[in-house]
């Protein structure tokens, strides 16, 4: 499964109020661990729309360490 698309998602982390971690599959750090984007919202509509994009892109929600 490290390959594959995946995201997983967080709320209240600090000052943000939803957050999503996503990584492409591809994208590595130097050490060859996967490297997450982030993407933070303020309310669950753009949340939920934002989450629909990636399931529509073949993402698949996993659990914070999965």
């Amino acid at each position: 499964m490290t390959n594959a698309k995946r995201f997983n998602t967080m709320s209240n982390i600090g000052r943000a109020k939803y957050l999503v971690n996503y990584h492409d599959g591809i994208k590595k750090h130097n050490d060859g661990s996967d490297f997450f984007d982030i993407e933070i919202f303020k309310n669950k509509k753009k949340l939920n729309a934002f989450i629909v994009g990636l399931v529509n892109n073949g993402y698949i929600e996993t659990g914070i360490y999965g």
